[in-house]
């Protein structure tokens, strides 16, 4: 699947849907943050969310590396791994394959003021990429990612889009379960 398939401009629109799902539940405050459902997920609604906005912040200095060609884990040379282009494709990742990096896990109690940092900083990041669209798209150098594999910065863009609805899926099935 090359970068050219994905429409950058379509996966602003996700992350930005995704950002304005993460910002109404922490505006319901600490109890619908904390809330936890073992069944679903061993991980709270707060977790989830400041997982998801390590990840994409690191998802995101990618693509600015990407974009830059600065930095040390560019790699000029690669390909979509058939593994990634399954999950790009089909705009999913199954639950419960993978466990996330040590880098991007949360403690068992998430600091609210640091949630709303990183949810805060996640936006700014992705206002300042939709200013370097085309640059994504172009962008000819790759990034492994710790499962899939070699990513162009338009893939890490899709992936952070996709990798925010599977945790989004998660915290509504959290809440689904805690209603029944």
């Amino acid at each position: 699947m090359p970068s050219t398939e994905i429409d950058v401009r379509g996966e602003f629109t996700r992350l930005h849907e995704a950002f304005d799902a993460f910002e109404s539940i922490r505006q319901e405050g600490e109890a619908a943050c904390r809330a936890r459902a073992p069944e679903v997920s061993g991980w709270s609604v707060e977790q989830h969310l400041y997982h998801i906005a390590l990840a994409t912040d690191l998802a995101f200095r990618h693509v600015k590396s990407l974009v830059a060609r600065k930095g040390r884990l560019i790699q000029e040379e690669g390909a979509i791994k058939e593994r990634a282009a399954q999950v790009l494709e089909n705009d999913a990742t199954p639950r419960g394959e993978a466990q996330a990096p040590r880098m991007v896990t949360p403690d068992e109690t998430v600091e609210p003021r640091f949630l709303e940092m990183e949810l805060g900083g996640n936006r700014e990041a992705l206002a300042g990429l939709e200013a370097i669209a085309d640059e994504i798209s172009a962008a000819p150098s790759w990034i492994p990612h710790q499962e899939l594999g070699p990513l162009s910065a338009a893939h890490w863009l899709r992936f952070s889009a996709l990798h925010a609805r599977h945790h989004w899926a998660i915290v509504r099935d959290i809440r689904s379960a805690l209603q029944s």
